[in-house]
């Protein structure tokens, strides 16, 4: 997900109730929340791209407990450099370790609802998971979290009875919608797989993306051991499949070439789960099905299509 959700993620954890758990709780959520994308950095410092490397080591579940240990440390010393105020509350370090913890975990949580997918178990495992549920900047989040982070400050400063209650049912309307959607996502991946099956066509994946804007729909894609396809789903006219397939691509011996002697080729293909190469205008590129696609789709914006279209997931290999 993009910054400002996360941010959001973490202000309604706090108003639920954990800003209240010790001194600089909220700064915890916030500042947890959105403590994995440190990774962003790791270009500057390591010989790493960060199509490899984002969302990988510093999104894991390993790097979880280390992360809120690492923030718990950095507030402890602002603690001590910052004498505590007479209201302020009481400085808990196992209770604000516990709140870093929640606050950071989330992070990798929403990140595994989209498309792009995280690598959860690395440096151990290179594999990505992906939920397929939410679009990575999704507009039902921020009204949903906004509302409860504004009800509960606006119910605490009037010094309302249960002033977390607002941020608590959005939480709650929040996991509602993400089940929603994630239930949608597998329920069209598995039709998709068994149309292809009575097509003659095995599918190894089918990822079910939803488009900016319109949750309730989906861009599909597809790929067997040799072909991949797309098509899309929406309420109205339900699962439609492109009747053309094509062919992977991955024999081309540009790509094999460009693996040899390009680092960022072999870091696109690390972070890819569905790579694939083609042809437009006389030249090959290399890119990922699951963003191709969606540079055609019919359920994705002009303006959004045309942004992909000018961004890093289409690599020319000549």
């Amino acid at each position: 997900m993009d910054n400002i959700t996360h941010t959001l993620a973490g202000g309604l954890l706090g108003q639920m109730g954990l800003k209240r758990q010790s001194r600089f709780a909220m700064a915890a959520c916030l500042l947890g929340a959105s403590a994995p994308d440190i990774d962003v950095f790791a270009p500057l410092i390591l010989p790493v791209d960060g199509i490899a490397f984002h969302r990988g080591p510093t999104h894991a579940v390993f790097a979880v407990p280390v992360l809120a240990a690492a923030l718990t440390a950095l507030l402890w010393l602002l603690h001590r450099l910052w004498p505590r105020p007479g209201k302020a509350a009481e400085f808990r370090p196992a209770a604000l370790f516990a709140v870093a913890l929640i606050a950071i975990a989330s992070h990798p949580f929403l990140d595994w609802l989209t498309t792009y997918a995280i690598a959860i178990f690395s440096p151990v495992s290179s594999r990505w998971y992906s939920g397929n549920a939410i679009f990575i900047i999704d507009w039902v989040y921020w009204l949903l979290m906004i509302g409860g982070i504004a009800g509960s400050w606006w119910r605490s400063r009037r010094q309302r009875a249960n002033p977390g209650q607002p941020a608590r049912i959005a939480g709650l309307l929040l996991v509602a919608y993400i089940g929603f959607n994630l239930g949608e996502s597998s329920a069209i991946e598995r039709a998709t797989a068994a149309a292809l099956r009575r097509q003659g066509i095995e599918a190894e994946l089918v990822v079910a993306s939803p488009p900016p804007f319109a949750f309730w729909r989906r861009s599909i894609a597809w790929r067997s051991a040799d072909r991949w396809g797309s098509g899309t789903y929406d309420l109205a006219n339900g699962l439609r499949l492109d009747p053309v397939s094509y062919p992977l691509g991955l024999d081309d011996p540009r790509l094999a070439r460009a693996i040899r002697n390009r680092r960022y080729v072999r870091s696109f293909l690390t972070w890819s789960r569905m790579p694939i190469v083609v042809q437009e205008d006389g030249r090959t590129y290399l890119s990922d099905q699951r963003f191709y696609g969606q540079l055609r789709s019919r359920v994705v914006p002009a303006k959004v299509r045309s942004f992909f279209r000018r961004n890093a997931f289409v690599v020319p290999l000549d």
